[in-house]
């Protein structure tokens, strides 16, 4: 099954059990909101870019705050959702059914900031999305992309379909991870690659690394997932989420020597 297939299923799964629009989990569930992560600072009159917007609650919020915003998914049916919940809320977004890896109707340097998360996993050419996404990006623009750590995923029984609390593959086994989305009878298949391929992909397009958030997992998930007398509670002490923020140079001046440039 296609991404673009996998995805239209999804959506119509989550239409029927009901979306909470006002409800954005800006960088996942695995990690803590952005008022207190402030990773994105004051976002009014910027230019975003969200990348996998799904059913828009993100790209609504965002554009709630001042910013301008585009909304960009794979799914036109996860768009026609977006769309409704956008009009309900009164919220103004231009939406576009796109790939991350062909983007052709953005002009370039257009965007301050791009937010990916938990998308890039599924993008069939990472290096040529990442191309893009340099591409779109104005000089001192950030990206901003969460993914599931890493470390736990090498905890993923692909037979049982679950996690479990010993280590199922190698953290080096570049080799997809299949599991089902919950409800929607639709299997998936994520990229698993080592932290540093994700940087090195972001470096050989162009954007320097800003910073890397390892966010503490939300206490009250983790109680509720694995209770301390859970066999797999060892999960527990794993980092749950990764955040890096990559930024592209300013024209002239070399970020690396300059760690406080930033276009917000």
């Amino acid at each position: 099954m296609d991404m673009q297939t996998a995805w239209n299923q999804i959506s119509a799964y989550l239409t029927d059990e009901g979306l909470q629009p006002d409800r954005c989990e800006m960088y996942g569930p695995w990690s803590p909101p952005e008022e207190e992560l402030d990773l994105l600072g004051n976002v009014a009159g910027r230019d975003i870019l969200e990348i996998g917007c799904g059913a828009g609650q993100c790209s609504i919020a965002l554009a709630r705050q001042g910013a301008r915003v585009t909304g960009l998914d794979i799914s036109p049916n996860q768009l026609a959702v977006a769309r409704d919940n956008a009009r309900r809320a009164r919220a103004d977004i231009t939406w576009l059914q796109s790939r991350a890896e062909q983007m052709i109707e953005l002009t370039d340097a257009t965007f301050d900031l791009i937010l990916a998360a938990y998308v890039l996993p599924y993008v069939a050419d990472l290096p040529k999305a990442f191309r893009e996404m340099a591409r779109v990006l104005r000089p001192g623009g950030r990206l901003i992309a969460t993914l599931d750590h890493p470390l736990r995923t090498i905890f993923y029984d692909e037979e049982d379909e679950e996690p479990v609390g010993f280590p199922q593959r190698s953290y080096f086994d570049r080799r997809p991870l299949r599991w089902p989305y919950s409800g929607a009878d639709v299997m998936l298949a994520s990229r698993h690659l080592p932290l540093a391929d994700w940087l090195d992909l972001g470096r050989a397009a162009g954007l320097e690394l800003a910073r890397v958030v390892e966010p503490t997992p939300p206490q009250d998930l983790l109680d509720e997932l694995w209770p301390e007398d859970d066999p797999r509670a060892p999960l527990r002490l794993l980092p749950q989420a990764v955040i890096f923020i990559m930024r592209k140079p300013r024209l002239g001046i070399d970020t690396r020597t300059h760690p406080g440039t930033d276009a917000g």
